[in-house]
């Protein structure tokens, strides 16, 4: 049954109840003293007074929906926060750089390459010429060439031109020495601008 027709039986049944009082009160023994009437109710009353409490029905479960969505927002609020709570334990990030020898720097466009500068006694320049070196390590090698270049720069470290070094191949971990020579006469000094490993 829906609930049109429940309200509609409920309505039938006000009505009939009304007839039903209607018809007492005019079956009555006139001599005997009739009851006080407080009001008769006529059907068009009987109506609105269900309407009225229909409405108030509706309100009520109209608030009562509002107040369960308003719990559930609650309690799945209080579940997303308590899921976002931090671990008591910090986070470790991986040290990508760990690998790195000591003195060495990582080389930025490559994370398997690290280089230093040589010591001066770690390499010579051939007479009249201007020189300087690295030493690169690589993480998991170089199979087939390293290849590191150098800009030369002038007393203004102005850059007049370049030069370069390459080794055939370089296993993990192994030190590999590239020294740099030019015969360039304002040759002051030097910047790295290349490391290639493959």
């Amino acid at each position: 049954m829906g609930i049109g027709d429940f309200f509609k039986k409920q309505i039938d049944k006000q009505l009939e109840l009304g007839k039903q009082e209607r018809e007492k009160l005019s079956k009555s023994d006139p001599t005997q003293p009739k009851a006080p009437i407080q009001s008769q109710r006529s059907e068009e009353d009987v109506i609105r007074g269900y309407k009225e409490r229909r409405k108030e029905k509706r309100r009520n479960i109209f608030i009562g929906i509002v107040c369960i969505f308003a719990l559930l927002y609650a309690i799945g609020s209080s579940t997303d926060s308590d899921n976002s709570t931090k671990s008591p334990y910090p986070e470790i990030e991986e040290d990508l750089t760990n690998w790195i020898p000591t003195g060495f720097n990582s080389w930025t466009e490559d994370s398997n390459v690290a280089w230093r500068w040589l010591e001066n006694k770690e390499f010579k320049c051939d007479s009249d010429r201007a020189c300087t070196g690295i030493m690169v390590v690589a993480k998991d090698g170089c199979s087939r060439n390293l290849y590191a270049e150098v800009s030369i720069l002038d007393k203004k470290s102005v850059q007049i031109g370049y030069t370069n070094d390459t080794v055939s191949s370089a296993l993990s971990m192994q030190e590999s020495k590239l020294v740099f020579n030019t015969y360039e006469e304002g040759a002051n000094s030097f910047r790295l601008s290349k490391i290639s490993c493959f």
